[in-house]
């Protein structure tokens, strides 16, 4: 097979792409190898194996997600409102039309708690995104229920690219998108039709409100 001049982050840029698509199980060291055109021997020149490449291409995601996306989150020169719209058009770049998903919920979904190193990076990665989601939600809701709508907000937008995912079609995870914008622009209507009211509804001790249920 011929080989072609590579590098340690192209050797990585072919296993986060394989990962993502084929799965970390069904990924062999000699697949990587072949995506970045080398002989399966030179990955070891790099990595020392498929687990210690898995957590480096884990690594390079948690940091250009801080760093493109969920690092929109935090300057506070910016209005809130305009930082979650960024946010959330970041996100929605990233997967929408992405073939394989999000490869954080894949992996957690297939290794589950098997493989320490990558569950404490998966779940390195969701802490980032709910961080960066309730910084700008909290001066609204407080810091307890921005925490709650930052999971519903991840949730959400995990099943709508799972759903993406099978049906090939975007519409549900735009949606989901745009529904997270919507907490710092109007209320959504499940909290509308909770309060009789269009602005932003504010919490009732007590009387937790579900934030998603009109968008699908």
């Amino acid at each position: 097979m011929p080989t072609r001049k590579t590098d340690r982050d192209a050797v990585i840029d072919a296993a986060l792409e394989l990962f993502r698509t084929q799965g970390y199980h069904h990924t062999s060291v000699a697949d990587i190898a072949a995506a970045c055109g080398l002989l399966k021997g030179s990955v070891y020149h790099y990595f020392a194996g498929k687990k210690a490449l898995a957590m480096a291409a884990l690594d390079r995601v948690i940091a250009d997600s801080r760093q493109k996306i969920f690092g929109l989150a935090n300057d506070p020169a910016v209005p809130p409102a305009v930082r979650l719209q960024n946010l959330a058009e970041a996100v929605e770049r990233f997967f929408a039309g992405r073939e394989g998903g999000c490869l954080m919920g894949s992996l957690a979904l297939e290794v589950g708690d098997a493989i320490p190193e990558f569950c404490d990076r998966v779940r390195l990665y969701f802490d980032d995104w709910k961080a960066a989601l309730a910084s700008v939600l909290e001066g609204r809701y407080g810091a307890a229920r921005a925490g709650e709508l930052a999971e519903d907000s991840i949730a959400r937008a995990q099943g709508a690219i799972l759903l993406m995912e099978v049906t090939g079609d975007p519409a549900v995870f735009r949606r989901a998108c745009r529904d997270t914008v919507a907490l710092l622009d109007g209320a959504t209507e499940t909290e509308a039709a909770g309060t009789g009211r269009s602005g932003p509804a504010k919490d009732t001790p007590g009387e937790p409100r579900e934030s998603w249920q009109h968008a699908s």
